[in-house]
């Protein structure tokens, strides 16, 4: 631990670096603590106590003080208000010094009930009222209303014995006589003539007794209703808290001291750190001549690399036009598509109204009969043309072109929507105008199921897998509404036999004979199989 000579001068040392905000912080509560509390009674003949107490006063209430300057005994009479009820005056001491000190006394001064009891001769009883003054005037102050006040318990009396020592005016000690006497019985009090204690003389001292006469065996609610009266602990009492925290401010300046040592090791070892770092740079500063032929050298190098790079740009310039001329062919081949896109799509409604094809979707010619190589050519155009049409777009092309051919259920259109990026739109198309032609013509020449194996070969499927039929969480998914009833659509035809929907793709329909028609309740990826 440090010598305690050098403690006040670290201490000061302290408070000189310290913060603004601690100052402030410091400088506030010296502020909120420069007010003083005045402590005065209303005393009552017990014959009038009863009536007063009637009313449920209680210790805590809030009272308000208000100057009665018009009152014809007394121009510096105060009057006490309960809960807007008028219960007394002050005392007429304390009332003069009320009214001519406090300014607040004029319009409404707060106070509080602080205490209610009878007298030490059990002739009258007190009502103790506590008032706080946030700015106590000059003469307040030397009529001792103020912190000014020191007191002690008086260590050389006996322990049969409860003396206090009083450091304080005339007024404050009749203050603290009344106080003590609503709690102890105050068996002597006056002129101090005891030796000094603590090099410190008091020149008050007073004697408490309990109800049985004698010294009251704890000190602490002694000093406690001082204390919360008076805001001012006993000088034993400060001593110790003094002590506790010049113990505390050694054990800092302790802390303060070791960190000051880590502080000035840090340092020596910032320096040794300094001192190899410019030998580091005096090194560094020997290899710059050599560095900078070698940066020279480099920069030729850089030079001939963006001179490279240069020509690699223009390079990429030519290219990104020779893209821009293959994206203007793009667009003029979209062109050209949507135009022929057009031209099926009223060839179509020329066919819905009985002209330009013959029963089998073929080609009529001016006779009336089938054109065989000209519908072999629209079906190769329309193939080609699928190829850059999405599922839906198939779906409804083969639609308006066999209009008499299908019934495509809602959950077709909506299985079509999630595949739009499937590939093979030319195989789809191909499928679906077999089906609504070759298929249909077969089924309504009386032909079984079976009938599509020769219209399509392989990619027909009569019905689904053993395994498939006995699931019955399977079976959910090939069961579509049609006409208000459900129906099992087993027949398929397969396009691609992976999990991609790019390349994979199932039509599930169902023939109905009453309508001539093939009834389409899927159109999209593959359906759900037990297990996957």
């Amino acid at each position: 631990m440090a010598p305690k000579g050098s403690l006040f001068r670290s201490l000061q040392d302290l408070e000189a670096a310290g913060s603004a905000e601690r100052r402030a912080a410091r400088q506030r509560r010296q502020q909120q603590s420069s007010g003083e509390i005045l402590q005065t009674f209303l005393a009552y003949r017990l014959a009038d106590a009863a009536e007063k107490m009637a009313l449920g006063i209680a210790i805590g209430d809030p009272l308000t003080l208000r100057h009665e300057p018009t009152n014809e005994w007394d121009p510096n009479a105060v009057k006490v208000f309960w809960k807007e009820q008028e219960i007394g005056y002050l005392p007429k001491g304390m009332a003069a010094l009320v009214a001519a000190e406090v300014p607040e006394a004029a319009t409404g001064l707060e106070a509080v009930v602080s205490g209610l009891a009878t007298t030490s001769r059990r002739d009258a009883f007190r009502l103790q009222i506590s008032i706080p003054i946030e700015k106590p005037s000059r003469r307040l102050k030397e009529l001792g209303v103020t912190g000014d006040f020191a007191w002690d318990f008086d260590r050389t009396s006996g322990a049969d014995k409860m003396r206090l020592v009083i450091n304080s005016t005339e007024t404050a000690f009749r203050e603290l006589q009344e106080l003590l006497r609503v709690s102890y019985d105050v068996s002597k009090c006056g002129y101090s003539y005891y030796p000094t204690q603590d090099g410190r003389h008091y020149p008050w001292y007073l004697s408490l007794t309990d109800a049985s006469g004698r010294a009251p065996a704890d000190e602490a609610p002694v000093e406690q209703l001082i204390r919360t009266q008076f805001g001012v602990p006993s000088e034993t009492t400060r001593r110790l808290e003094r002590q506790k925290r010049l113990e505390e401010l050694e054990e800092k300046q302790e802390d303060i001291s070791q960190r000051l040592q880590v502080i000035r090791a840090d340092e020596a070892r910032l320096r040794r750190e300094l001192e190899a770092s410019q030998q580091q740079l005096q090194q560094r500063q020997s290899k710059t001549k050599d560095q900078k032929a070698k940066a020279k050298e480099k920069a030729r190098g850089l030079k001939l690399e963006l001179s490279i790079a240069q020509q690699e740009l223009d390079l990429a310039v030519k290219e990104n036009d020779a893209l821009a001329l293959t994206c203007q062919e793009l667009e003029t081949t979209l062109a050209l598509r949507q135009e022929e896109l057009s031209y099926f799509h009223e060839l179509s409604e020329s066919m819905s109204s009985g002209t330009g094809f013959g029963p089998v979707g073929g080609v009529a010619d001016r006779a009336g009969k089938p054109d065989a190589e000209a519908s072999e050519r629209l079906l190769d155009a329309l193939r080609s043309m699928a190829a850059d049409l999405r599922p839906r777009q198939i779906l409804d092309l083969a639609t308006r072109i066999c209009p008499d051919s299908f019934v495509v259920l809602e959950s077709a259109w909506k299985s079509t929507d999630e595949v739009v990026g499937f590939k093979r739109g030319e195989r789809l198309f191909e499928l679906l105008w077999r089906l609504g032609t070759r298929y249909r013509e077969a089924r309504l020449a009386g032909q079984p199921d079976v009938a599509g194996i020769q219209v399509f070969g392989a990619a027909f499927a009569a019905k689904e897998s053993n395994t498939t039929q006995n699931s019955p969480k399977a079976m959910r998914w090939r069961r579509f509404d049609y006409n208000g009833k459900e129906v099992v659509m087993e027949q398929h035809l397969k396009i691609g036999v992976g999990d991609s929907i790019n390349r994979t793709l199932r039509i599930h329909f169902h023939w109905d004979p009453e309508v001539g028609r093939v009834v389409i309740g899927h159109c999209g990826k593959h359906l759900p199989l037990p297990g996957h």
